[in-house]
């Protein structure tokens, strides 16, 4: 008994520590550089300034549409491009979902569309985001249609309660790899105007 009861304290040590270096590998990871306007109603606006995406499109509204598509981003960061050059991983990865839905890779901040290499495949585009002024609201755990659906509905309610107009369409945010499964981030993003974010603050 006392032999199993070691290998099980064993196992969970593991497991934590694996964790823990999950989670502090995720802050190495470069994010995006963004203003931020304030807080209502607990979500938050803030601007994107600038920012290059790596795209594939997916079928669909569903997260499970981008099964596969991870690889071939992750194979054209790990070198999988005409240069054979490794590009830094970033957070966070993202799902866009309108009628052209895709998954993507934020590109590290040097990179412009005009210097990152081109990729091996010609299902990746890139498209580059200025001053993109959002709406988002966090949640923790691992995102599924069910949780992003009703996040989406309730950040729609909370800008149609502060009468601030917005885009139908929503993204995904993820901050965390597949492995960490604790202290996990997500946020759901929609685009909506500053000009409205900015009155509503200061009223």
């Amino acid at each position: 008994m006392k032999f199993v009861w070691y290998i099980l304290s064993f196992l969970f040590f593991i497991f934590v520590l694996w964790q823990v270096y999950g989670a502090l590998s995720n802050k190495k990871y470069e994010n995006m550089e963004t203003i931020f306007l304030g807080s209502l109603n607990n979500i938050k606006f803030q601007i994107h300034k600038e920012y290059t995406k790596a795209s594939v499109p997916i079928n669909g509204v569903s997260i499970s549409n981008a099964n596969g598509k991870f690889s071939t981003l992750a194979n054209y960061i790990f070198g999988g491009n005409t240069e054979s050059s490794s590009i830094s991983m970033t957070a966070p990865v993202l799902y866009d979902f309108n009628n052209n839905s895709t998954f993507s890779f934020v590109m590290p901040s040097h990179y412009k569309q005009n210097n990152l290499p081109s990729p091996n495949t010609g299902e990746i585009f890139f498209k580059t985001e200025y001053k993109q002024c959002i709406a988002s609201i966090q949640f923790g755990g691992f995102a599924n249609d069910k949780i992003c659906q009703i996040k989406y509905n309730e950040l729609k309610e909370i800008l149609v309660s502060l009468k601030i107009s917005f885009n139908e369409n929503f993204t995904l945010a993820v901050y965390n790899s597949p492995y960490q499964l604790i202290n996990r981030k997500n946020e759901i993003w929609i685009e909506v105007k500053k000009e409205e974010v900015i009155k509503n603050l200061n009223n």
